[in-house]
Formats: structure tokens, C-alpha cells, sequence
């Protein structure tokens, strides 16, 4: 425990770590509590795009744990950071939920749901509600050889 309190910031994975579906997993909430009581500093990490910060912060919060929007960095923040370094002003298509494309549009991202509108870029995510008609258009904008990037590896 000794190298744990030498430490000044954790980051946290979220499920399978935290919680395990809509359970806290034993010893969470003490070890949040304790971060917090000895002015540590923590993120919460997902690498599930299929929901935003404030799903994550209505969750937790159910689960017993206060969080706010600046404790979080979602693989959706990453995704962003990446299209606005390296593709500016280019159109994705996002395979994924209606949350992931409505957080990459308001941050400002062009994106699309019709493969016909000039995607440049097929960008997957945990995809929650995929459907045959995703499957067919991120196979048709492949063969089209644009630029594939997912959110993670499941």
C-alpha cells in the first residue's frame, strides 16, 4: 500500500474496473473515497464510445460515486483530438451510436450517417445499435479506400 500512497494521480479503467455492469465492484468506493481524502488526483478512462460523459457521470453517480465532466477522458475525446490534429474539416462516417455521432458534431466534427455524403474518413465505434445497413455502408466507403480509424480494438 505503501507505493500506492506515494502516488499523486491514477487513472481508472471503468468496466471491469470500477464497475461490472450496474455494480460497483468491492473496495471502489473506499478507494475513491480515500483518493479523494488524501488530495490525490484520478481520471476515469473508457475506451466505450457508446454513451458520453454524462451517461458515465448518471451511472456512476448511481453507483454511488460523484463525479463531474473534467473526470473523464472517453475514447471519443481521443478520437476528436486525433481528427482535429491530423484530418481537419474531414467527413466521417460514423458506425456507432446516435451518442458518438452527436459528441463528434458538437465538437465540430463533419460527419454523416449516408455513405453518398462525401465521407472521407469510416470512424467505428462500440456500436450498440449497429445495424446490417452500417455493416453494408462501412464495407462499400472500405472498398471506396477511405481511411478507416476505430475508437478501440473490441
Amino acid at each position: 500500500m505503501q507505493s500506492l500512497r506515494d502516488k499523486q494521480a491514477f487513472i481508472c479503467d471503468m468496466d471491469g474496473v470500477i464497475y461490472h455492469g450496474n455494480y460497483l465492484l468491492p473496495g471502489v468506493k473506499e478507494f475513491i473515497d480515500w483518493l479523494g481524502a488524501n488530495g490525490k488526483k484520478y481520471l476515469f478512462l473508457t475506451n466505450n464510445s457508446s454513451r458520453g460523459v454524462e451517461g458515465y457521470i448518471e451511472k456512476l453517480g448511481r453507483l454511488g460515486i460523484a463525479t463531474g465532466p473534467g473526470d473523464y477522458l472517453t475514447s471519443v475525446d481521443a478520437a476528436i483530438d486525433l481528427l482535429r490534429r491530423r484530418y481537419p474539416g474531414r467527413r466521417c462516417y460514423v458506425q456507432g451510436t446516435r451518442s458518438f455521432y452527436d459528441q463528434l458534431a458538437a465538437a465540430g466534427i463533419p460527419v454523416t450517417c449516408d455513405r453518398e455524403d462525401g465521407a472521407e474518413i469510416l470512424l467505428s465505434g462500440f456500436d450498440r445499435e449497429l445495424t446490417f445497413q452500417k455493416l453494408e455502408d462501412a464495407c462499400i466507403l472500405l472498398n471506396r479506400g477511405v481511411t478507416w480509424l476505430a475508437t478501440n480494438p473490441d
